[in-house]
């Protein structure tokens, strides 16, 4: 992707992020910036210069509210695209996606489904405070998302070398075929009470049963910060620099040249 279409790229998904936080203000619900986003924020002002997506995070309660309200809040050209507004979505989580235009990674390409610029939105759920059980929590996790997404496609969506990628492809499409019998409804429903199996409990951390390495105190989520991203006053988790610096290590130095790659799309259209 050359540097002219990475900045038409950023500027797509500056402008879902801005309607997603007008629909948020209006329906007083609240998000948080995550992962690479949060951490774009702190070192770069923004985005990560070779990054192309943006996440956004949300409490259950909120996130729930948020699909409610989004379909008729949002302008018309943006999708909110869910397990339940698309069934051939492969995804737990929501993205709000941007019609006329594309970004297709590689192995979603044979997927017919909305397929346009996205902003991800991950709902968060209380997870264990002992670390035993918190890593058994995401490790079921981790099994049951990876035979969700199974059940919808063949392709992975990290792209390995060698043998590594063929073995990870030809596990996948065992699981696909051997899942073909099992109702996705069944899948999600068993994703979804296991990622919300701890919400009526009191712990001191959330995160996305997906994605152990974005966990966060839910004290820093509930009331979060604010900081500037692209020059918009946003969202984010209060002390941030813990948070990445839990999250990510040594966040302010930047990684070796061959690891500063995004997504890679399949196809793009700006």
């Amino acid at each position: 992707m050359d540097q002219d279409d990475k900045l038409k790229l950023h500027s797509h998904i500056l402008d879902i992020f801005q309607e997603i936080i007008r629909v948020c203000d209006d329906c007083h619900i609240t998000y948080f910036i995550m992962g690479g986003t949060a951490l774009g924020a702190v070192r770069h002002g923004g985005f990560i210069p070779w990054d192309d997506d943006l996440d956004i995070g949300m409490m259950r309660q909120d996130y729930e509210r948020f699909l409610r309200e989004a379909p008729r809040c949002l302008r018309q050209d943006l999708f909110l695209q869910t397990y339940e507004t698309e069934k051939k979505s492969p995804f737990y989580f929501a993205k709000v996606r941007k019609s006329h235009t594309k970004f297709v990674e590689k192995y979603c390409r044979n997927l017919h489904i909305h397929d346009g610029i996205y902003v991800d939105i991950f709902p968060y759920d209380n997870i264990p405070d002992a670390k035993v059980e918190r890593n058994n929590y995401y490790k079921k996790s981790k099994i049951l998302l990876n035979l969700y997404i199974a059940k919808c496609l063949t392709g992975t969506s990290v792209e390995y070398s060698g043998w590594k990628n063929l073995c990870y492809k030809s596990i996948r499409t065992i699981f696909h075929i051997l899942l073909l019998p099992i109702p996705k409804s069944f899948l999600f429903r068993l994703v979804d009470k296991n990622l919300q199996r701890y919400n009526s409990s009191d712990t001191e951390y959330v995160g996305y049963g997906g994605l152990p390495k974005i966990q966060v105190p839910k004290n820093d989520v509930v009331s979060p910060a604010e900081i500037k991203f692209e020059g918009l006053m946003v969202k984010c988790p209060r002390n941030i620099e813990n948070y990445l610096h839990d999250n990510f290590g040594d966040y302010r130095q930047l990684p070796p040249k061959n690891e500063r790659k995004g997504h890679a799309p399949y196809k793009m259209q700006v």
